[in-house]
């Protein structure tokens, strides 16, 4: 879905369509991209039972985005995937390897702290935390810290899991998947994306992927975690379509705003 020539926001297309037509969401994302759902491409099927603060993120009983199980009752997602989404809309499903099953502990979301720094034009602190009406018994991740600067160091191994779209514009995944790929360099990437038009923070973003695309997370992986040495270290957030040569995803930087989040989480 292209909305003002803007980059590709990773979130599920047919959530986006469903709550645009009821007016509760503006679709918008930061310039030089299109807006859209983001899967995983080029991973490999894995289960809950490695990643279990993942969960589902439904808006009106429809796929919308994921996140992550910070506290027994708090989740982490992008700030993104709650613009203009009321908390009553939102529901939270944990335990599940395959979206399609039914098994897992389902919460509603009674509060969402959404970060005041975020704009869709910019995508810029790209988190927001869920307060959950009740606890999950899933264990909860751990964020890399601001002191953790190892974890953004160019090179490193970053595991992204989810539920999304396999190939970009495809079709999303009912089983849950997860793709490595290495962190680029910080000044090569923003200079890569400002020349595309879009506008990348260095401060509160960061890239990972591989020079000659395949590997990425795409439409539907929004709000889903990113781990660096089993630490949560990013968000997934957006990207120039999904697994493009000389574009990887763009992920929010969760240590350079981890005390903000941190004092959200209690």
């Amino acid at each position: 879905m292209q909305v003002d020539g803007r980059s590709t926001v990773r979130r599920a297309a047919a959530v986006l369509a469903a709550v645009a037509a009821a007016g509760a969401l503006a679709v918008t994302a930061a310039p030089g991209a299109s807006a859209g759902d983001p899967r995983i491409v080029g991973g490999t099927p894995t289960t809950i039972d490695d990643f279990p603060a993942t969960v589902i993120f439904n808006v009106n009983g429809a796929q919308h985005c994921a996140g992550t199980l910070v506290a027994k009752n708090k989740v982490l997602t992008a700030a993104h995937c709650t613009d203009g989404v009321e908390a009553s809309q939102m529901e939270i499903i944990g335990g599940q390897t395959k979206f399609s099953d039914t098994s897992g502990e389902k919460a509603g979301v009674s509060d969402v702290w959404q970060n005041p720094e975020f704009t869709m034009d910019g995508m810029q602190h790209d988190n927001s935390v869920l307060t959950l009406d009740k606890d999950l018994s899933y264990t909860p991740a751990t964020l890399v810290q601001s002191a953790d600067d190892a974890a953004y160091k160019t090179g490193a191994d970053v595991t992204v899991v989810g539920w999304g779209a396999t190939s970009e514009g495809g079709d999303v995944s009912d089983t849950l998947l997860k793709v490595s790929v290495p962190v680029v360099d910080n000044a090569s990437c923003a200079e890569k994306y400002t020349a595309a038009g879009s506008n990348y923070d260095k401060a509160s973003m960061f890239c990972a992927g591989v020079p000659e695309g395949g590997k990425d997370s795409c439409q539907g992986d929004s709000g889903g975690p990113a781990y660096v040495d089993g630490k949560l270290a990013g968000i997934v957030s957006w990207g120039q379509g999904c697994a493009r040569k000389d574009f990887p995803g763009v992920y929010t930087n969760v240590g350079n705003d981890y005390s903000t989040i941190s004092s959200h989480i209690g």
